[in-house]
Order: structure tokens, then sequence, then C-alpha cells
């Protein structure tokens, strides 16, 4: 009897769980799985793992924990493994990702199993964009009009045309909106104008695909602290996803470390929260196992350091925003503490008497990498600002955090804006 691999479709789209069942192996025999997966998030991946057969000759990962794992967990095949050398940030793309699973038994090969996993669902388009606006705009399949969100990244900048091509395949118009590190940006994270993102939602409610009363804003780390300050400024954003957010302002991001102005309103550096003496601090980083740097103890010091007016002035005023606000956080953040720094949205809007739905929801064991679902989870990275940072949670709980967490974003997307 050959050796049948099912569950894993050869082609699905790249956010979709899965199972995978072996049939036809040999009963309570030790069998091996090597997976590879290419053109994915800048890099090459790879990983083997092992299991045993049933006294049946069936192996459900669904119900079958791999050695070395806690829990059954078919996914596991993909966010658990590592790449061939540090992935290329400036490589990653929208482009199908390829795999492959092999699998061992005994002293051979027994079954081959080819997938694609797919950003770009058929019928989705895009079209990149230039000056004034930098970015690339993500359409879903059909006329529309769609509603559509606006994506910004965080302190490491381009877009992620991954999650715009997904977010257009399950039904959003997406601008995923460069606003520095991107051809045609500047280079750093400073001074940057809330005006430009003013004029990227005029031109984006001017699209016949658009549906102009139905415009979120989503981002992660700064790029959450973006959304927020954004939906307190311009009354177009119906909706806010922030994961990993700041309620606070801070300064610019920039290799070597600033205080200069991350964001500025009419020509006018906004308040923001006092960083650590312009990076010059006297005690050593705080560092993981494996050399990673801590971020987050530094933010804590800053938050017990600034006055308590200081504080006040940097409080984003999410008060203003005109639709609903959803908060993503992983409980074991280490490039800054996104709970502690999102406990002032959710004072601001209970005092105010807010009149829409703030939801924050926390993840056991999840780090700050709180991105895509089912594709592989890093703890600590090279950073596009330079040096190798640590990013917290553990692997398994980052990806659990991730399945949950875009489940709950799309589900949130589609009543905060109305999907028909």
């Amino acid at each position: 009897m050959a050796v049948v691999v099912d569950g894993l479709p050869t082609r699905t789209l790249a956010d979709e769980p899965f199972t995978v069942v072996l049939t036809g192996l040999t009963p309570g025999s030790e069998v091996t799985i090597e997976v590879r997966l290419e053109n994915c998030l800048g890099a090459t991946w790879r990983g083997t793992f092992s299991a045993d057969a049933d006294p049946a000759g069936v192996l459900d990962l669904a119900r079958v924990a791999l050695a070395g794992f806690a829990e059954p967990d078919p996914t596991a095949l993909l966010w658990a493994l590592e790449p061939d050398g540090e992935p290329d940030r400036a490589a990653t793309s929208a482009a199908d990702v390829r795999g492959a699973l092999t699998i061992r038994a005994g002293t051979g090969t027994v079954a081959v199993h080819e997938f694609v996993r797919v950003f770009r669902d058929h019928g989705v388009t895009c079209t990149d964009l230039a000056e004034p606006l930098a970015g690339a705009l993500y359409l879903p399949a059909g006329p529309g009009p769609h509603p559509a969100v606006i994506t910004v990244s965080g302190s490491g900048g381009g877009i992620a045309r991954e999650e715009a091509a997904l977010l257009a395949s399950r039904g959003f118009a997406c601008l995923a909106l460069a606003y520095f590190n991107y051809p045609g940006r500047p280079p750093e994270l400073v001074d940057q104008p809330l005006e430009y993102f003013g004029r990227a939602m005029e031109w984006l409610a001017a699209q016949p695909q658009i549906r102009a009363d139905a415009i979120a804003v989503k981002g992660n780390s700064r790029g959450g602290e973006l959304s927020l300050l954004l939906g307190s400024t311009y009354k177009a954003v119906r909706a806010v996803v922030a994961v990993v957010p700041s309620g606070y302002i801070w300064g610019a991001a920039r290799a070597g470390w600033s205080d200069g102005a991350a964001w500025t309103w009419q020509g006018s550096a906004l308040p923001r929260v006092p960083s650590a003496e312009d990076g010059e601090a006297d005690e050593e980083p705080d560092l993981t196992t494996d050399g990673a740097i801590r971020l987050t103890p530094g933010f804590r010091a800053a938050i017990a350091d600034a006055a308590p007016q200081q504080l006040a002035d940097a409080a984003i005023p999410v008060e203003r925003t005109d639709g609903p606000i959803l908060i993503l956080c992983g409980e074991t953040d280490d490039m800054w503490p996104s709970i502690e720094l999102t406990d002032v949205v959710l004072e601001r809007t209970a005092k105010a008497g807010f009149p829409y739905p703030v939801r924050r929801l926390t993840f056991p064991d999840a780090g700050h990498l709180i991105t895509l679902p089912c594709l592989p989870a890093r703890t600590s990275g090279l950073h596009p600002l330079g040096g190798r940072f640590a990013y917290g949670g553990t692997q398994a709980g980052t990806a659990a955090a991730r399945v949950a967490a875009w489940r709950e974003m799309l589900a949130f997307l589609t009543a905060a804006l109305g999907m028909r």
C-alpha cells in the first residue's frame, strides 16, 4: 500500500489552517517529515520533524504531537521552520510560497507532497504607487465598491505586501502605504507629517472601487502607534486595528537612536515621551541567551522617568476616534511593553464615555511579532535599523496568537466596515 498524504491542499491561501494525515505507513513505525518552504518572507525555510504511526499505520498530526512539541498542531510544520541564513526583508513579496513535505520511514523516502501557499488569490489586482503617494493598492476581485484598510509599517519601514494581498483576498481593498525606508520616501522614521497620511485617505476615498465611508487603518508596533494617532486625527478613519502598539507617542526611530520627533502636525513636532539620553545609556543592554537585545526594559524606564505632565502630553487622544478600536498584544513582548503602553487607551476611552467598542486582546507566551498566521515564527532577528533584537514569546505561543489575532481582526473589520 502506498503512503498517502492528505489534509494539506496543493493550493490554498496562506492564512488557512490545515491538517496532515499520512496513511499506508508501517504500523507503529517512526516517521520523519522533512519540510522545505521557498520564496517565503525573504528566505528559504527548512525543518525536520518526527512522530510515530499508530497501530493502523496512520499518522494524524491533529491527534498526535510531533516529537518535542507539547500539543498536536499540524501547522508547526510551517511555523517551527528555520531559515537558510538571515531573511532578506527587502526581498519579500506577495508571490506564491512553494513548499514540499518529504516523508521518510525506515531507510527511504515513502512520499513527497508539494504544495503552494498563496497570498494573492485569483482576481486580486495590485497597482504600485509612486508620487505623491508611495506603496501599493491591492483590490479584491469584483467591481466593488469595497471596504478598505490602510496598512502602515512599524520601525522597519517599507510595506507588507503579503498582508495587503491577503486582506484583498479576504474582500478588503488594501492600501499598503509606505512612509519611510521605501523608494521615493525618507530613509528613517523622522519628522513624518500626518498630513501625508491624510492625503492618502483622500486619494483612497476618491477611487471608484472604494467605499469612502468604510476605511480603516491598521499597523503593528510603531505602525500601531501611528494607527491610533491617525484614528484620533482624521474623521475618515472608521475603525482602528493596532497590533502591539503604544498609546503614547515616541520619538524618531533611526540607526544609533535619536530623540528627534517621529510625527509632525501642521509643521510642529508632536509631544513625545522623552528617551533615555538619546541612546547614550550608561547601562549595558539587556540581552537574551542568544545575544539579542531586549528593548522593553528601556521603554519601562522611560515611562517611569517621565513626569506626569510629559506622559499626559504624549498620550494619544484616542477618544476622538470616530469608530471602534481593536488592540492585539503579546504578553511577553520584548520589543516594548505593549500591554502597559496601551493601558492609557483603555483609561482615556473609559473616562471620556467613548461611544464605540474598544477591545484589547492579550495572548500568553506571544511576543512582538504577531503578524500573519501559518508562517515561520521567530523570537529574535536582525532589524532593518541594525542590531539583533529580541521579539519575545515562544514560537508556539506566537504562532497561536497569530492565528487567533488574524481571525479576530478579520471579524472586527467585517463588522466595523459593514462588509456586504
